[in-house]
């Protein structure tokens, strides 16, 4: 970190720290590749860093909105006790007042009594009023905040690059899949990796591999609908979890996609210059009942593998 100018924050040390452990293969390409071309590791950078392959939510937010939700709590905690307190205070004037009413003399005795009693039926509803209004006021507060949280759920469970399901996420949606599988049809899984990814990074930066990955997971986003989940897997590789779908529909569903991806003409911004083609490999594995989850990836990775060593752009059916 000292070598390359990288300040000592907690998030800098974390990106580091899954660099030299190796852990992240995708992340120690990004920042091999930033070494050997000499880029400053500014702030931005190291922020662009840290959100891309470390970040599953913004931390700093979630526990903004927590700390929220206990002051609002605390605040209506308190509104209750002291309402408590003179709920209990305007029922011992109610007692007193029905005691005294058996033994006072007078009228004049019954109507001291009952001045009270009104005074304090007086202040009991402007406490109540009170409480209605203290109510209210939190009720829009825990509304709002439920929708921050609902953003922070869903920035969760989102990359931060594509805007695609992330791989913690997917792994969820798998696990509930398979956990269901007893009553629900097959499905697909498949699994996409951008041919010569590399390639395009050492060209043209890392920058436009960026905007080719976000054009691949638009295209996939235009290509799934009603159950079926997009998610990028790790670096240019992406998975689509496809309900209700055999080996066959998966591979024609795959087929267009590479399509649409290899017949689109990518440009530089600015320059018009051409990034040449941008191709898939794919491979799509159909679930097996009572078949572990990492065993379905292992298939489809290792389909996947197969077209890529039979030439790209191509997608294969596991066996």
């Amino acid at each position: 970190m000292t070598k390359q100018g990288v300040p000592p924050t907690p998030k800098n040390y974390t990106i580091w720290f899954r660099y030299v452990s190796g852990e992240n293969g995708a992340l120690n390409e990004r920042i091999d590749q930033l070494i050997k071309e000499k880029t400053p590791f500014t702030d931005n950078l190291n922020e662009q860093l840290f959100e891309e392959f470390l970040s599953e939510c913004n931390i700093d937010r979630l526990e903004q909105v927590r700390h929220n939700i206990q002051d609002a709590l605390k605040e209506t905690a308190s509104t209750l006790t002291g309402t408590g307190s003179d709920a209990a205070h305007y029922g011992e004037t109610l007692e007193r007042f029905d005691a005294s009413c058996n033994t006072a003399q007078s009228i004049s005795d019954v109507y001291g009594l009952l001045s009270e009693v009104l005074e304090e039926t007086r202040k009991m509803k402007h406490s109540f009023k009170q409480v209605t209004e203290d109510f209210n006021t939190k009720s829009l507060e825990m509304d709002q905040l439920r929708e921050e949280l609902e953003q922070v759920r869903k920035q969760a469970s989102r990359d931060s690059l594509t805007g695609l399901t992330n791989r913690a996420t997917f792994f969820d949606l798998l696990n509930e899949k398979v956990a269901e599988e007893g009553t629900q049809d097959p499905f697909c899984l498949m699994m996409l990796d951008i041919d010569h990814f590399k390639r395009v990074n050492d060209t043209f930066g890392h920058l436009v591999g960026d905007k080719v990955i976000r054009f691949v997971a638009e295209t996939l986003k235009l290509s799934v609908k009603g159950q079926d989940t997009a998610a990028r897997f790790g670096g240019e590789e992406f998975v689509l979890l496809l309900p209700d779908t055999g080996l066959e529909g998966g591979v024609t569903l795959c087929n267009k996609i590479r399509e649409r991806i290899a017949n689109t003409k990518l440009v530089r911004t600015g320059t018009r210059e051409s990034l040449g083609q941008i191709t898939l490999s794919a491979g799509v594995a159909q679930y097996r009942r009572g078949e572990e989850q990492m065993d379905l990836i292992q298939r489809a990775d290792d389909a996947l593998y197969k077209s890529k060593k039979n030439g790209r752009n191509r997608v294969t059916p596991a066996s």
